[in-house]
């Protein structure tokens, strides 16, 4: 069951409210005999003031609802967008990896070097990756050295740098 918002419920409450006022009006005037009272004005004037209320209400609701339906198609449309763009990503990150792999295929890293040379890019200590690795940190650094050497960089710094540095304007 859909929930009443508080503005829906205003105007079911005013639509009673002005529903019962003209039922009243009509039934005072018959039992006066068509005469107009003051209490008739008064039910009258009430009836009007829930009217213009009403009116009031509806147009304000239909301004809502037309603000959301606006943000509805704003919020799809961003959606749409977001989507498109991790799409894009997701195939730049593939292309970059690839890149990465056939510059450690060039500088003829062995497997064990191309998987310790991306764990450095991605910013792992030589102990972090010697533990992922299931190895001795003593041979973490030899194959980090080897991959310097082969590379012709002094370092990680170095190492990052050749991938990273076209990438940043």
């Amino acid at each position: 069951m859909k929930k009443l918002s508080m503005t829906h419920l205003t105007l079911v409450i005013l639509l009673f409210v002005l529903v019962t006022s003209i039922f009243n009006i009509v039934e005072d005037i018959h039992d006066m005999g068509g005469h107009w009272s003051d209490h008739v004005s008064i039910e009258a004037f009430l009836a009007i003031l829930c009217l213009i209320a009403l009116v009031v209400l509806l147009k304000s609701a239909r301004n809502q609802d037309e603000h959301l339906s606006e943000t509805l198609v704003r919020l799809h449309h961003t959606t749409e967008k977001l989507d498109e763009y991790e799409s894009r990503t997701s195939v730049l990150m593939h292309e970059f990896s690839q890149i990465i792999q056939q510059q450690f295929t060039e500088w003829k890293f062995t497997p064990s070097e191309k998987e310790v040379a991306l764990l450095l890019l991605k910013g792992l200590s030589l102990d972090e990756i010697a533990e992922v690795r299931e190895t001795k940190s003593k041979t973490v650094r030899q194959q980090a050295s080897s991959c310097y050497k082969k590379a012709n960089v002094s370092g990680r710094h170095e190492l990052a740098a050749f991938f990273f540095e076209d990438l940043l304007l």
